[in-house]
């Protein structure tokens, strides 16, 4: 008899006879591909378990992770990120290793070779890597800029403020000198997205710095960066580690670290009146938030690095029988519990630092400003800052460059595996061409209103986005490659067949949960104005409140620039596939279809495409 794709998929004791089936229909592929291909690889498991940690754990985890959790109630927003990471994070990181290993090839390569059609993702995928590695050395550029202020005799923003200088005496307390140096000494920020203002000379070479870093370790592709993830992976555990014991001893740190564990925790240190508006608050109501789960989710894919290439790049050189399965699942496990380290030694040091101010966690500096002020600002108070202050930000540091590379490397290797780039051209000279023109169209972020463009990449050049690429990847596998030849590729390489759970993930929860969290942002997005923080100076009715910024309405040319961030990587989708069923629906002459891969690597790799109908099923035989 012949079983519906979902019937067949969910019908357990039919596996074996399914897969039986399938490896029939698939009798003219052979072996997996790239068995002999030529093709670069790790040069130890190892090196491919830490370059993939490294470009899962970085300032995602470390930055991004405890700002969302601070946003969105505390430990309230745990539910939502634990629920995101297993029926879209998990099941969308095998996807993405899948791809990488089975067609050996990055992000554009991959997706055209399962369908020409589907090449759009690729691109899509390759353009928001482009976007979010702009921004991403821009936070790396004020690790840089912090570390070596770390140096100082006398912490800059533990120093007095200036006598007759903005802001008043009243913001030039103890509380609030992190504030004044980041505003005023930092990013010298202007009142308003609209004025540009300067170049900050400073920033500019710290940005600079990290391109030319990044440049550097990836010089020689995977034989550069597998060695330098030695050092750039592992070092980071060593100083969070160093942290967070330094982090238990302040104290107020167990006052933070309940925050972080305990739904609507009221710090025991508050006055009655602070208790009372935090009962006002209600943190649960952010369940009912759709733009929790949007967060929870995007963080998900931050910290996996999901939709950005760089995993299908990874995965691409790996033995074609590598078990990418137990490391996608280590590695899954690995980056999780470094949010919650992450996250349990931040809350420790806002903790203290609540206590210091007398106020509670949620009323601290969040966004940009939450590790370069609320952190800065408490690490200056304890003994030795110097120290800490110089190993908490070259531990950013080294977690943000970890990342970069790794997306860096993503986007060169979708270029390598495609026919785009002259094979010519030295892998070294585009790595370095590639740098320094990211260099030059990151300029803006050096200038005095930088600040605020870093929130507008952050905020629209890859939330939606990735989701969207995320939802067209899992279609592709499950639907157009088909979920019963996934299953059946899967266990060639990893000696497992995804039971039910994983095959109705892949075919229904996943990309229904995507849809969801898609289209109701693409609704609130159009139908309410976007918003920014802008610094208007310090304005201080007395010592415990102090206003540094107020929400306004984005300008027009921001509200432009953030649906170009927004829209233009998806385009490519449907502009690919409409170009490559062109000639279907024209005639030839309307053939504009790039030649991405090389025929000899399409030759063979898929039979006629097989419909899930197609697998002709016999009933078990009964016991």
């Amino acid at each position: 008899m012949k079983l519906s794709s979902l019937g067949k998929c969910c019908n357990r004791p039919m596996e074996v006879e399914e897969y039986n089936a399938v490896e029939k229909n698939e009798k003219n592929d052979g072996d997996l591909e790239g068995a002999d291909d030529g093709r670069e690889r790790w040069g130890s498991e190892i090196e491919f378990i830490l370059s993939t940690i490294g470009s899962v754990v970085g300032l995602g985890n470390l930055w991004r992770f405890p700002i969302k959790v601070k946003e969105y109630g505390g430990a309230v927003f745990l539910i939502p990120y634990f629920t995101m990471l297993l029926i879209e994070g998990v099941p969308l990181f095998l996807v993405e290793m899948f791809i990488g290993q089975k067609f050996r090839a990055g992000c554009i390569g991959g997706f055209y070779k399962i369908h020409k059609a589907l090449s759009g993702i690729g691109f899509a995928t390759w353009m928001i890597a482009f976007y979010t590695n702009l921004y991403y050395n821009a936070i790396v550029m004020y690790t840089i800029y912090y570390f070596f202020a770390s140096m100082s005799k006398t912490l800059p923003w533990a120093k007095d403020c200036p006598e007759g200088e903005l802001p008043p005496e009243a913001c030039c307390n103890n509380n609030t000198k992190s504030q004044y140096y980041w505003y005023y000494k930092v990013n010298r920020l202007t009142n308003d997205i609209n004025d540009a203002g300067s170049f900050n000379w400073e920033l500019t070479l710290s940005l600079l710095a990290a391109w030319v870093t990044c440049f550097l370790c990836m010089l020689k592709g995977i034989k550069t960066s597998g060695k330098v993830v030695y050092v750039t992976a592992v070092f980071p555990f060593i100083a969070l580690l160093g942290l967070f014991i330094m982090s238990m001893t302040l104290d107020g740190s167990s006052e933070g670290v309940k925050y972080f564990f305990v739904p609507s925790y009221k710090m025991s240190f508050l006055s009655q009146a602070q208790k009372d508006a935090l009962d006002a608050e209600n943190p649960w109501k952010n369940l009912w938030n759709p733009y929790c789960w949007l967060e929870a989710a995007s963080q998900i894919f931050y910290s996996l690095s999901l939709g950005f290439g760089s995993c299908i790049a990874f995965a691409s050189y790996n033995d074609p029988k590598t078990n990418f399965y137990k490391h996608a699942i280590g590695v899954s496990i690995v980056n999780s519990l470094s949010s919650m380290f992450a996250g349990i030694t931040i809350f420790a040091i806002l903790g203290y630092s609540a206590k210091q101010n007398m106020a509670s966690i949620g009323s601290l500096s969040t966004g940009t400003g939450l590790a370069f002020i609320s952190v800065s600002e408490a690490i200056a108070k304890i003994p030795a800052p110097q120290l800490w202050s110089a190993l908490f930000f070259l531990m950013l540091f080294m977690l943000g460059i970890d990342s970069q590379f790794a997306g860096v490397e993503g986007m060169m290797t979708a270029l390598d595996d495609t026919t785009l780039i002259p094979k010519r051209l030295h892998r070294t000279a585009i790595i370095g061409g590639f740098c320094a023109f990211s260099f030059l169209i990151g300029l803006p972020f050096g200038m005095q209103n930088g600040e605020y463009l870093v929130t507008l990449f952050d905020n629209f050049s890859a939330n939606f986005p990735l989701m969207l690429v995320a939802f067209f990847e899992v279609i592709s596998i499950s639907w157009v490659y088909g979920i019963n030849r996934f299953c059946a590729d899967f266990k060639k390489m990893t000696g497992y067949y995804p039971n039910i759970i994983w095959r109705m993930l892949w075919l229904i929860i996943t990309p229904i949960s995507l849809l969801a969290i898609l289209l109701y942002t693409l609704v609130d997005q159009l139908t309410n104005p976007i918003k920014y923080e802008a610094f208007v100076g310090c304005k201080a009715s007395n010592l415990s409140n102090v206003n540094w910024t107020e929400e306004r309405n984005y300008p027009v040319w921001a509200w432009i620039f953030a649906f170009f961030l927004m829209f233009s990587s998806f385009l490519f989708i449907p502009i690919c596939a409409v170009i490559t069923f062109l000639p279907k629906w024209f005639g030839p002459n309307y053939d504009y279809t790039l030649p991405l891969v090389a025929e000899h690597e399409l030759k063979g790799l898929l039979p006629k495409p097989m419909k899930n109908d197609d697998v002709e099923m016999k009933e078990p035989a009964k016991a």
